[in-house]
């Protein structure tokens, strides 16, 4: 082993330690799947226990990955290539406990390959039912995470574009009933589910395999976008400076 790549490991390995996340365990049971019934042929309504991370990933853990992996950063917005935060392999250090963006499906579910191998624990995306059960934080026919109303101290969201200062950091605003950050507003959050729409309540098999579910609403959006049952779809191959992601794992692992 070469002296420099020995020395790149030693720097890593504190901060490789430290990567798991801390998880919440969020018990199972029977969901209800946002405002239409358009997800994959069957819904899976009984959901086991399960575990999901309190905050979404940030730059900052995001860049162990990119580093320890030699992945590709995050680059500038699939859409609109003005919109970025990082340069390079580096981000603003404003934005360092900020949610990551700017990542596809495939970055995301890469994360989780490999903070499974560092940690030896099993990590991937949250399903859907998941993540909408996480989400609820324990409450019934509630608009929101914590319950009825949403104000901007408890979640982020109406705000336009302003560089590194446009997002909170991942522990901003209030958890819910299950101490998760973030289920609303800041970004959008990749979950593991196809998107399939639906016609007189079939699949429209030519539009299968093409969008990700994604849920949460972001800081872009208005409350209405917010709420724990509305339901947003994304191709998996674009990346936009709205939508991130937090892991989940089998209650047992």
């Amino acid at each position: 082993m070469s002296k420099r790549l020995f020395s790149l490991l030693a720097a890593l390995a504190p901060a490789l330690a430290q990567v798991a996340p801390e998880m919440a365990s969020i018990p199972g049971g029977k969901c209800p799947i946002g405002a239409t019934v358009s997800h994959e042929e069957i819904h899976k309504d009984q959901v086991a226990p399960f575990r999901i991370a309190r905050r979404l990933v940030t730059n900052e853990e995001y860049k162990l990955f990119v580093d320890d992996a030699n992945h590709a950063p995050p680059g500038a917005n699939s859409i609109n290539s003005k919109y970025k935060l990082w340069d390079g392999r580096s981000y603003p250090e404003a934005a360092a406990r900020q949610p990551v963006v700017n990542v596809t499906w495939d970055d995301a579910t890469a994360y989780c390959q490999w903070l499974s191998k560092k940690t030896g624990r099993n990590y991937r995306l949250p399903s859907e039912e998941e993540w909408e059960i996480a989400a609820r934080g324990g409450l019934e026919k509630k608009p929101y995470p914590w319950g009825d109303g949403i104000d901007k101290s408890s979640a982020w969201y109406g705000q336009k574009w302003n560089g590194p200062k446009t997002m909170q950091p991942v522990d901003y605003g209030k958890p819910n009933g299950y101490g998760l950050y973030g289920m609303s507003g800041n970004v959008w959050q990749w979950t593991a589910d196809w998107f399939v729409p639906t016609f007189n309540g079939r699949p429209v098999q030519e539009e299968l395999q093409l969008f990700r579910v994604i849920r949460g609403g972001s800081w872009a959006n208005e409350a209405e976008f917010l709420t724990v049952n509305y339901r947003n779809f994304h191709p998996p191959q674009l990346c936009d400076l709205f939508l991130g992601f937090r892991v989940a794992a089998e209650e047992q692992d």
